[in-house]
């Protein structure tokens, strides 16, 4: 029984530290995407390949096509190609 409540006990605090510690990373996420200012966005959307690989893949969505785009996708590049667009998508809404 001492021994059940002892691993109870450090499930509770090791699951509120990991809680804690995803927190502090979004809020990091957070500044680093304020600091990426308007004319680095406009020269990531400008990017006509990245522009090409997002088109195919939301066109073909879930065709061999779109997925071949997807995994292109998953370059550094298509990442930063993602944040700018809800940069700028959270730009003109607000």
């Amino acid at each position: 029984m001492k021994n059940l409540l002892i691993f109870a006990a450090a499930v509770t605090v090791s699951t509120s530290v990991l809680a804690g510690n995803m927190s502090d990373n979004k809020d990091n996420k957070d500044m680093h995407s304020q600091m990426i200012d308007k004319s680095s966005i406009e020269e990531i959307l400008k990017n006509e390949d990245i522009q090409r690989l997002h088109r195919d893949m939301t066109r073909n969505a879930m065709s061999e096509g779109g997925f071949e785009a997807r995994v292109q996708m998953m370059t550094k590049e298509g990442r930063a190609y993602h944040k700018a667009l809800k940069q700028r998508q959270k730009n003109t809404a607000g």
